[in-house]
């Protein structure tokens, strides 16, 4: 079939790849404009349009679908079908009812859970332990569309954010070559969404990075698991603003009274700082400028001592 594709970030990237590499033909390539980038704030392309200009796929980089030019250009590419991998952006219906195969999502969670911006982010900060693929037709609402095809994937619980999301993103490529051959072969069966399960995984804000050691230690460890590798779960030690990247499953008992950020002890794997309900061994962390080390190496380096604390997020909670 002849494709348009809709898509950013490294999701949409693994998506493109994946059907460049099939049968189908690629015909127009949707993303976001450049955007800047790194320290430095130059402006860089994103991994989707680097794919389609190193294949030769004519791309378009529009502020908004909704633009006339957009819309045009995509009406101009006479797909049969629009495939959407992380784009961002509401289709209108213009849009997504224009081909003859309509358009389709591949969204990284078992919806109706997390709908939304953020849903690997939103699993693992649950703590939950199965989640999965999901390919939907596009609708009115974000990510409300039929059910196309679904796979459940197990979350393993030392899994972080990069992890995690590699092994999804790869599925969904699979995924979306497997639902636009069954479109096209007209074997797939569309259910509905059950609305009353829905859950929102909105944009991530730079005030959910903050560690909170009122909470549970399981709690804090899938908030640090949820935002490692990057851009990092943050916590405050001595005035400095550090990326807490990995903490051990071994959560030990706290001496009474230890209050919340405290550290309780120094174990050989790191840090123990108290949460509400156990202490938590902090393995991986990463002081402002330096690179991510052991937690065994920050006790050597920093010389922390029982009783500092790790800070919550400052006034504004700024990062």
């Amino acid at each position: 079939m002849r494709i348009a594709f809709l898509g950013s970030d490294d999701f949409g990237a693994i998506g493109l790849e994946a059907l460049v590499e099939s049968s189908h033909r690629v015909v127009l390539v949707v993303t976001v404009p450049d955007r800047p980038k790194g320290r430095a704030r130059n402006i860089m392309p994103g991994p989707v349009r680097r794919i389609a200009e190193s294949r030769q796929i004519p791309f378009i980089q529009p502020e908004s679908i909704k633009e006339a030019g957009a819309k045009q250009s995509l009406l101009d590419a006479s797909p049969d079908i629009i495939a959407v991998a992380c784009y961002g952006e509401y289709l209108p219906k213009s849009v997504y009812d224009a081909p003859p195969q309509k358009a389709i999502n591949v969204h990284p969670s078992l919806l109706p859970r997390w709908r939304g911006a953020s849903p690997v982010h939103y699993a693992l900060l649950a703590g939950d332990v199965v989640t999965g693929v999901t390919v939907q037709y596009v609708a009115k609402h974000m990510d409300a569309g039929d059910i196309l095809l679904q796979r459940e994937v197990p979350v393993d619980p030392d899994e972080d954010h990069g992890r995690l999301s590699d092994r999804l993103y790869i599925l969904g490529g699979q995924m979306l070559i497997e639902a636009i051959g069954g479109l096209e072969k007209g074997i797939l069966t569309p259910r509905k969404q059950d609305e009353s399960k829905a859950t929102a995984a909105p944009k991530i804000r730079k005030s959910d990075l903050w560690l909170d050691w009122s909470n549970t230690a399981e709690q804090v460890r899938n908030r640090i698991r949820a935002f490692s590798p990057a851009p990092g779960a943050r916590a405050l030690f001595r005035g400095e603003n550090c990326k807490v990247l990995r903490a051990s499953r071994d959560f030990r008992p706290l001496p009474d009274p230890t209050e919340p950020g405290a550290i309780a002890s120094l174990d050989k794997e790191g840090p123990i700082v108290a949460c509400a309900d156990a202490g938590i061994i902090i393995t991986q962390i990463q002081p402002p400028g330096g690179k991510p080390v052991s937690g065994r190496d920050f006790i050597n380096g920093r010389r922390p001592q029982v009783g500092e604390r790790f800070e919550g997020a400052p006034a504004g909670g700024e990062v």
